[in-house]
């Protein structure tokens, strides 16, 4: 089923091969994105690493707010999701116009949600560290905190004009924006935390906040190349306007659907792990059982990233096809997307079992921390068994999202995330943490396989909604 956009301006070559074949475009778009989403990761990764070199109760901290640093996540990214797919389906369906409205409305609507929440946070973030067990880390905590929702807006930005690229099938731009904040974050890095007399011999010294400027400065000066595509060099198949009439219900509605789900994904992850860590702070060994429990998942955010980018390929490739009328193009990209995700993440499962004493050295360089390199390499270890499943997650929830079905995508991804908590809790009343360990690696299983089934379901239903009935004589 062919799709023509030219009635309404050229195709650029990156809208050509998201909207040819399925294999090859999913192909295409995951490598860049696999970089992109590997740079962005390394920057939470990269964090940790110069923040554990200011003792345990630093890393503790990041630990306890990772939640709410996936919440920033979360709400922007819902928004750029919810645009991302709705642009696509629009191009797709050969709307250049209308890919172009949702485009800037999502503009605005980043902007204004951005500074709503950043107020927001800054009020209780503090009392909500104190819930959870953070009293012995608070200073440490505010001090990364405070920074990081002020410069909320400009992660807001910077996400949503990654996403826009990734829309019309620009991922390597996408990439450039991306990792450009990773490089400037390891080079800003140890400046602005270490002190000129502390074991760098230069610096501004500014300790936990200075982790958290340096990540706001390199996200801001990322974000200028992508301003430069869309309002400058304007060679962007979507094109900003600035003058356009930013709300418009219909447009915002089309966001929404996919996009206030998408947001909520991401709280009900946090949420689920400040219960963990909640489980673990009281039941189990205090705050440095937090400090194995994150670290081990900052690992694994890394290793994950090959089916995290094929899942974010699957966005605009099934949305591009939905919106064209096509599910049968649409359920070929998802199976082959589900078929090598499963692959590459066997392989990097045993890679992890292997390597899982050198990695957990990345956090245990130090005397302060060299006591807890034995559990988290175990830790590692025994969480590899996971690795190979979740893609089947991944997958569908982008897939939901590409189709529009918004909520279906946040009860697949509520499932599989909650579904190992009361797991957690049962045994860590009479179980040991290597109980805990094991008991919530089987139900990391069990949640995507599930939702997987799920969602195969409904792919079935639609393609035989689409097929022609039999001929009429």
């Amino acid at each position: 089923m062919g799709i023509d956009v030219t009635d309404e301006g050229p195709m650029t070559k990156d809208v050509e091969i998201m909207l040819g074949s399925p294999k090859k475009a999913v192909i295409k778009m995951a490598g860049p994105i696999t970089v992109a989403i590997f740079a962005s990761s390394i920057n939470g990764l990269i964090d940790a690493a110069w923040i554990s070199g200011l003792g345990p109760n630093a890393l503790s901290a990041i630990g306890l707010l990772f939640p709410l640093f996936f919440i920033t996540v979360g709400v922007s990214s819902g928004i750029s999701v919810g645009a991302s797919a709705a642009i696509a389906r629009h191009i797709g369906a050969g709307s250049k116009d209308n890919a172009e409205r949702t485009a800037s409305a999502a503009l605005t609507l980043s902007v204004v949600t951005a500074l709503i929440f950043s107020v927001s946070m800054l009020i209780i973030a503090r009392p909500l560290m104190m819930v959870i067990g953070g009293a012995d880390v608070i200073d440490e905590c505010m001090d990364y905190a405070n920074v990081l929702f002020i410069f909320a807006t400009a992660f807001f930005i910077n996400t949503l004009m990654s996403s826009f690229l990734r829309s019309e099938g620009s991922a390597r731009r996408s990439m450039i924006v991306m990792v450009t904040s990773a490089l400037l974050n390891l080079v800003l890095d140890p400046i602005f935390i270490y002190s000129s007399d502390g074991i760098f011999g230069f610096g501004l010294g500014l300790g936990m906040a200075g982790a958290a400027l340096a990540t706001a400065v390199s996200i801001i000066i990322s974000t200028i190349p992508a301003f430069y595509w869309f309002f400058v060099k304007k060679d962007t198949y979507i094109r900003l306007r600035v003058g356009r009439p930013h709300f418009d219900r219909a447009i915002s509605k089309d966001i929404f659907r996919v996009g206030i789900p998408a947001s909520v994904e991401y709280v009900a992850i946090s949420v689920a792990v400040l219960i963990m860590n909640m489980i673990l702070v009281t039941t189990a060994l205090g705050t440095e059982t937090v400090a194995i429990y994150s670290s081990g998942w900052r690992i694994f955010n890394i290793v994950m990233i090959p089916s995290l980018a094929i899942g974010a390929a699957v966005v605009p490739i099934c949305a591009a096809a939905y919106g064209g009328r096509d599910v049968v193009k649409a359920k070929q990209a998802f199976m082959y997307s589900l078929r090598i995700s499963t692959i590459t993440m066997t392989a990097l499962a045993v890679l992890l079992y292997i390597g899982a004493d050198i990695m957990s050295r990345m956090f245990t360089y130090t005397d302060d921390m060299e006591h807890l390199h034995g559990e988290i390499t175990q830790f590692i270890r025994i969480s590899c068994i996971f690795l190979p499943f979740v893609g089947f997650g991944i997958m569908s929830s982008s897939l939901f999202q590409s189709f529009g079905m918004g909520t279906k995508a946040l009860i697949s991804t509520t499932f599989r995330n909650f579904v190992s908590i009361p797991v957690a809790f049962v045994i860590s009343l009479n179980g040991t943490l290597v109980d805990i360990w094991w008991g919530t690696a089987f139900m990391e299983i069990i949640g995507p396989a599930v939702v997987l089934v799920w969602c195969l379901l409904i792919l079935r239903m639609l393609v035989r909604r689409e097929a022609p009935g039999p001929a009429r004589t």
